[in-house]
């Protein structure tokens, strides 16, 4: 049991570079050795911090980001991990309200600190800086109110002197602003090294227990410590219900060491409370995998840096090639796919053989290639998730993958395919955040996707399947399809499409909109007429728009609620949207509307299946579709009351 009153605290900043990390390791260096329980938390999709926060507490630390993982995300791992310590202390990112730049607080240490209701404390860099601190600091107290957020206090970083401290401290006071809590001065000693836009990690710095230990002597002599606890005490966090323990049915074999250290540690702990058992390794110096692996997760990292000793262990590379022969289950993000590549070229243009399973060459460039949150639409099962599901997670990358050879993609983002999926091989650049999604038993290992001949048998239950993408994709066809597969197993099915509706030519719907929907919008008019088919009982197929106002999929959802339905993506590369808007014949074309669809189509829709309109015909898209039918059916019936979910906000 924790030996001290509960306390938690989030250190931010004005912006990147004003000693965050420097502050943070010191104060949970100081209270551990003094006998606390630290538990360190980082926002953002940041694998370095961790590692220094690691070494100074002695324990793993864990993400939160309201953009990846959702509120309820956030308040799960908090409270599993806050609920077991005398202390939690989160690090923000970049600025304290620096988000995904599109205008919310979402992702941002603001969001998380207002989520769990903590107060903050600013870290600023006060170099050159006197009585203009209460004007900053003044700013950021006032906006952050109007937020829901209280500054409790400021940290000074790189003070020159104590008079230097002693201006500062009076300049709060003076305003009655937020107290000056601790004053760090100026040492060399402390700088930690970065590399592309970020810290090296902890492993290759090497900072033993002395340097952790000068930072904690410089805070303990500079910082009002009593103060500092008195500000940040909260109520303890009622630890969530842990889960039932899982057997332990396969064994994944982890790449980890210093050329690859990028890992989320809430995702490690949901695949083992999905009842994998990890075992670790070292792609530099093992020279055999883990004996009896199930799956190969290979993260990210810095490939880059370590491309000689990675490419010179001949004898694990050609184990790793045996196992991918072996049908062995492989999954590599970022500098893991870099790794699964036949060759990787450096910035200074040395060429490195690796593991070559898959055709292509990662080449490292000068500059940054990709950085920010992604949202993609899986397109092939994986260990973690199956095709069809929705993921959110960050890319971060200084090099470029060129493939010499086709490959199904491993998902989609924002319309375009991305990553490999071939064989037992998934692989791509992004860094996908899977906690709290639910993970399937390892028992029901991932499978390659592939389509499916014909048509499964169907359950007797009612369904609707609701086809939703960008004019021009082809959903129209994939319906007719679905109607003609539907009649060839002796099932009756109603169609109910956003375009014949608006051309008032379908009598098979027309007498319940004029019954049920008499003045209404058109869309309420359309989704009444949905409404009354299947509160009759119909199997039906809705070619519709849903995904552009969440107000539409909503209300199409609860007129649903009463029966399964299947969520279908219909996707297609926009270069193949654009040649078949402009060659339609039965309206005029529209490329602008199109355009706009493709954006924004599938923002706020979360499909149980999705298809590729370029790559398969209607035919083969409405077998899959049908086979992901039975899931829905089956996941609906397995619900209490039947009731039926519909997904939270993005």
């Amino acid at each position: 049991m924790p030996r001290q009153p509960f306390h938690a605290l989030c250190l931010a900043a004005p912006r990147s570079g004003e000693g965050k990390t420097t502050i943070a390791i010191a104060l949970m260096r100081l209270l551990t050795r003094r006998g606390w329980q630290v538990q360190a938390f980082k926002c953002g999709p940041d694998y370095i911090d961790p590692s220094f926060h690691a070494d100074a507490t002695g324990r793993s630390g864990a993400t939160l980001d309201t953009w990846m993982m959702g509120e309820a995300g956030v308040q799960q791992a908090w409270r599993a991990r806050a609920a077991h310590a005398d202390i939690a202390l989160c690090e923000g990112v970049m600025g304290l309200f620096d988000g995904r730049a599109d205008g919310s607080l979402a992702g941002s240490t603001a969001d998380c600190a207002r989520v769990l209701g903590l107060p903050v404390v600013l870290v600023v860099n006060a170099r050159g800086m006197a009585a203009s601190l209460a004007a900053l600091v003044a700013g950021f107290a006032l906006y952050a109110a109007q937020q829901g957020i209280r500054i409790a206090g400021v940290i000074a970083n790189n003070c020159g002197s104590q008079r230097h401290c002693a201006l500062l401290r009076a300049a709060l006071l003076a305003h009655n602003l937020p107290p000056l809590l601790a004053a760090l001065p100026r040492n060399a000693a402390w700088h930690l090294p970065e590399r592309q836009l970020g810290l090296v990690p902890a492993p290759e710095v090497g900072r033993n227990t002395v340097w952790l230990d000068s930072l904690a002597d410089a805070l303990e002599a500079h910082c009002d410590l009593e103060l500092l606890l008195r500000l940040c005490a909260l109520p303890r966090p009622q630890a969530p219900k842990p889960p039932a323990p899982a057997p332990s049915f396969k064994r994944m074999a982890i790449a980890r060491d210093a050329a690859f250290c990028f890992y989320y540690e809430e995702n490690l702990r949901a695949l083992q409370e999905a009842g994998w058992e990890l075992v670790f390794f070292s792609p530099l110096t093992d020279k055999a995998l883990p004996p009896h692996s199930d799956a190969l997760y290979f993260g990210g990292g810095y490939p880059e840096e370590f491309a000689p000793q990675l490419a010179a262990n001949t004898a694990l590379l050609q184990q790793i090639r045996e196992y991918a022969q072996q049908k062995g289950h492989i999954y590599a993000e970022c500098g893991g796919y870099m790794y699964l590549a036949r060759e990787l070229v450096t910035a200074d243009n040395k060429h490195y053989a690796l593991c070559g399973l898959i055709n292509g060459t990662a080449y490292m460039q000068g500059r940054l290639r990709s950085l920010g949150y992604r949202q993609g639409t899986l397109c092939a099962n994986t260990f973690f998730a199956e095709a069809g599901a929705v993921l959110r997670g960050h890319e971060f990358h200084w090099s470029d993958m060129v493939l010499h050879q086709p490959y199904t993609p491993l998902y989609q983002h924002e319309g375009k395919a991305e990553g490999v999926a071939f064989h037992n091989i998934r692989a791509g650049y992004g860094h996908w955040f899977w906690a709290g999604h639910g993970l399937p038993l390892p028992c029901a290992a991932p499978a390659q996707h592939r389509e499916p001949a014909s048509a499964p048998a169907l359950p007797t239950q009612a369904f609707a399947i609701v086809l939703n993408g960008a004019s021009s994709t082809g959903k129209s066809s994939i319906a007719q399809a679905l109607q003609q597969q539907l009649q060839a197993q002796g099932r009756e099915s109603l169609l109910f499409s956003m375009d014949t509706f608006l051309q008032a030519s379908s009598a098979g719907y027309s007498t319940a909109v004029q019954a049920h929907a008499a003045h209404l919008p058109v869309l309420e008019a359309l989704h009444a007429s949905i409404s009354a088919a299947a509160g009759a009982g119909a199997t039906l197929i809705i070619d519709h728009v849903a995904g552009e106002q969440e107000a539409w999929l909503l209300d199409l959802e609860a007129r649903l609620a009463a029966m399964p339905v299947c969520r279908v993506a219909v996707l297609c590369p926009l270069e193949v949207l654009e040649q078949r808007e402009a060659a339609r014949t039965d309206r005029p074309p529209n490329k602008t509307h199109m355009r706009r669809q493709y954006a924004h189509i599938q923002q706020f829709f979360h499909p149980d299946c999705l298809v590729q309109t370029e790559q398969h015909s209607p035919q083969a898209c409405a077998v899959h579709i049908l086979e992901s039918v039975r899931h829905s059916v089956a996941a609906w019936q397995a619900q209490p009351h039947a009731e039926r979910r519909i997904k939270e906000k993005a």
